[in-house]
C-alpha cells in the first residue's frame, strides 16, 4: 500500500506528522509526498518516516508551468492530485492500493477495513457526512465527498477516473463557484465511474460530522480508541485547526473529557516538533517570477483568460511582461 499526499514547503510539519503516524500504524506502507516547490525544500530532506518526495514539476503534466500559473497556492496543490496518483501507479507496478490523505489527516490504527474493501472496489469515495444535518446549504460549494481522503485500487477504472478529473483539473480546478477546486467534480464521478461510497464511520472524522452520534469516540484502550459497536476510530481529519475546529467540537462535543479533546492537543504540540513555527513562514516558491518580482493575483487571473498566451507564450514565470500574450520580457 502506499499512502500520499501533496503539499508546500510551509506545511511540512504537517507531512511529517501525518507519515510518521502512517508509519507507526501501517510500517509496511510506503509513504510518498508530492511537493508543489520549484526545489526540495532542506525540511523534506532525510525524514525517517518519506520514503520518497516527488516535485509536482516531475509529474509529467503538459506545459506545467503554464497549467499552475492561473492558480492561487490551494488551487495548484490540488490540481495535480490525479496525476501524482497515477504516476504512483506507474511508477510502483508492484503496488496494488494508493490512499490519498490530506496532510492534516492523522491514522491512529491500521488501514485494516479499508484494505479490505479494496480488494473488492476499484474507488472507495468519502463523504463529508453520514447523516443528515440541519444545515445543508454548505455542501453545495463544497461538495458531497471529501477529496482529502480516497482510495484506489489499480484497476482500468481507478485509471479511467484519474484521467477524467485530471483533465478537469488542468483547466478548471479553481477555488470559487463552482468548482471548489478539486471537490466539485467528483460529485459527478459515482455517475460516471465504478465508485463505492466509504461510509466507515471511523475513517475521515473531522470537523464537519462531529454532529453525527456514530462519529463519536467512547471509549479508550491499550491507545486504540472506538466508536460505538466496537467499531475503530481509524483517522481524524484536522481540517479547520484555527477556527472551524474548535468551534465544532465546543458545539457538538461540549465535554472536554472527550478524548478528541486530547488528541488535539497532542497534534498541536507535535506540530510544533515538527517545525510549524519555522516552515509556515516560508513563502511558496511558486508566487514569484523567475526574477523575484511577486505574482499579483490580477496577473493569474489575467492570464487565466488568455488562451492564446497558455497555447503559444513563453514559460508565464519568466517575468511579467511573459504573462501578458506571449511578450517575453526577458
Amino acid at each position: 500500500m502506499i499512502i500520499c499526499s501533496v503539499t508546500c514547503a510551509d506545511n511540512l510539519h504537517e507531512a511529517k506528522a501525518m507519515a510518521r503516524a502512517a508509519k507507526y500504524h501501517m510500517p509496511y506502507a510506503r509513504v510518498v509526498i508530492c511537493l508543489m516547490e520549484r526545489t526540495i525544500h532542506p525540511a523534506a530532506l532525510d525524514v525517517p518516516w518519506f520514503d520518497e518526495v516527488v516535485l509536482a514539476k516531475d509529474l509529467g503534466i503538459p506545459r506545467f508551468e503554464k497549467s499552475i500559473f492561473k492558480y492561487g497556492l490551494l488551487e495548484a496543490v490540488t490540481s495535480i492530485k490525479p496525476a501524482f496518483l497515477r504516476l504512483l501507479f506507474d511508477r510502483y507496478p508492484e503496488e496494488m492500493n494508493v490512499v490519498f490523505m490530506d496532510t492534516d489527516v492523522i491514522a491512529y490504527a491500521p488501514y485494516d477495513d479499508l484494505l479490505f474493501a479494496l480488494e473488492h472496489h476499484n474507488i472507495l469515495l468519502s463523504p463529508h457526512q453520514l447523516e443528515p444535518c440541519t444545515d445543508p446549504l454548505g455542501y453545495f460549494w463544497v461538495g458531497i465527498f471529501n477529496t482529502g481522503f480516497l482510495a484506489l485500487r489499480r484497476s482500468e477504472e481507478a485509471m479511467r477516473f484519474l484521467e477524467w478529473w485530471g483533465h478537469r483539473l488542468y483547466s478548471y480546478g479553481h477555488y470559487h463557484s463552482p468548482f471548489y477546486v478539486d471537490q466539485k467534480w467528483v460529485d459527478l464521478a459515482p455517475a460516471l465511474f465504478d465508485v463505492t461510497v466509504w461510509k466507515h464511520p471511523g475513517y475521515n472524522v473531522s470537523a464537519w460530522n462531529l454532529h453525527e452520534p456514530s462519529r463519536r469516540i467512547v471509549r479508550e484502550e491499550n491507545g486504540r480508541y472506538w466508536l460505538e459497536n466496537d467499531i475503530p476510530f481509524v483517522c481524524y481529519h484536522y481540517s479547520g485547526l484555527h477556527g472551524m475546529l474548535q468551534y465544532c467540537m465546543n458545539k457538538w462535543l461540549p465535554d472536554t473529557a472527550n478524548p478528541l479533546y486530547e488528541l488535539l492537543r497532542l497534534f498541536q504540540e507535535e506540530l510544533d516538533i515538527m517545525g510549524q513555527k519555522e516552515l509556515s513562514e516560508v513563502p511558496w516558491s511558486y508566487d514569484f517570477y523567475l526574477d523575484g518580482t511577486p505574482i499579483r493575483l490580477e496577473d493569474r487571473k489575467a492570464y487565466g483568460d488568455d488562451y492564446e498566451a497558455f497555447e503559444s507564450g513563453p514559460d508565464p514565470f519568466l517575468s511579467r511582461d511573459s504573462a501578458r500574450r506571449g511578450e517575453d520580457g526577458i
